[in-house]
């Protein structure tokens, strides 16, 4: 994934959440193809980012403190008043918000960010990430749930959980994301496409879960190992230099060359990978020999 533009603002439900609405829309005869559908199958969808560069993301919300030093620093009367309020977050104060109510507080947020001097902490991101936002996206939603979200910054080789049931975006950098066989994902903002509300509302009411850093396990010798949502599942990320580096791979596995080319050889046969390039392998566990110089991201079925 690249994110020179930001992809929308949206949250994959968790697995009951997944189960109700499927069985809801299907009740109702939505086409599975339907602009209007939310819930394409009844599965959850965790998420896990590996950063390639410098990597920023949005996802959760952002804790009461961070709000208030956000809405004194900007000055920002929209923000205030739902903070006063204790009965719901400020994400789901933002999405009841009307159509008027949502133009206002836009204009309210640009106002502020033209005329902010000096400020620090989660004030001055709030900045960047509006400034950002508003020569992409102006006019949209999603800018202020944008200000409510938390900011999250990763190294190259550093990870992150987005777990089900909360809402994310990423603003700028390179990484390598892992999902889980899901097609279902709501999306909120940042977007022309269809945002279903009432839906958001309902699945966001109780507040969200928020995510979380993933250490990743080193194994030695330019390998690390992912730890993932089944343990079926075997993720290695693997730093090729000037040798060869042999990784087991099956009995089903894919190959990704993140950024750099590679070459992958297994047995007799021999395959060169672009980079972004994926392969496949089925079979009986093998021994694969990857030169490059690269990095390398296998994922196998154990």
């Amino acid at each position: 994934m690249d994110a020179d533009v930001p992809p929308p603002i949206m949250l994959h439900p968790h697995w009951e959440q997944a189960l109700a609405g499927f069985i809801r829309e299907q009740a109702r005869g939505l086409p599975l193809g339907a602009e209007n559908r939310n819930y394409k199958d009844r599965h959850p969808k965790c998420e896990v980012a590996i950063a390639l560069t410098p990597l920023r993301v949005l996802a959760g919300e952002r804790t009461t403190e961070e709000l208030q030093a956000v809405a004194a620093g900007l000055e920002l009367p929209w923000l205030r008043s739902y903070l006063s309020f204790r009965h719901e977050t400020a994400i789901h104060s933002v999405l009841r918000m009307t159509a008027d109510e949502t133009a206002a507080a836009l204009r309210e947020t640009a106002e502020a960010v033209d005329r902010i001097g000096h400020v620090e902490g989660p004030a001055a991101e709030v900045v960047a990430v509006v400034r950002q936002l508003q020569q992409q996206f102006p006019h949209d939603r999603g800018i202020l749930l944008a200000v409510c979200m938390k900011l999250i910054q990763l190294d190259p080789g550093h990870a992150a959980v987005i777990p089900p049931g909360c809402l994310h975006t990423y603003l700028s950098g390179q990484a390598v994301l892992i999902m889980g066989i899901s097609d279902n994902a709501l999306q909120a903002g940042l977007t022309k496409e269809y945002v279903d509300l009432c839906e958001l509302q309902d699945l966001t009411g109780h507040g969200q879960p928020q995510p979380s850093p993933l250490p990743l396990l080193d194994v030695g010798d330019g390998e690390q190992r992912i730890p993932l949502w089944s343990d079926d599942l075997d993720l290695r990320r693997v730093v090729v230099g000037d040798g060869p580096k042999a990784v087991r791979v099956g009995p089903l596995s894919v190959a990704l060359a993140a950024i750099e080319p590679a070459c992958i050889t297994v047995d007799e046969f021999t395959v060169d990978m672009k980079p972004e390039a994926k392969i496949l392998y089925a079979g009986e566990p093998a021994t694969a020999t990857f030169t490059g110089p690269s990095q390398i991201f296998v994922a196998s079925t154990l």
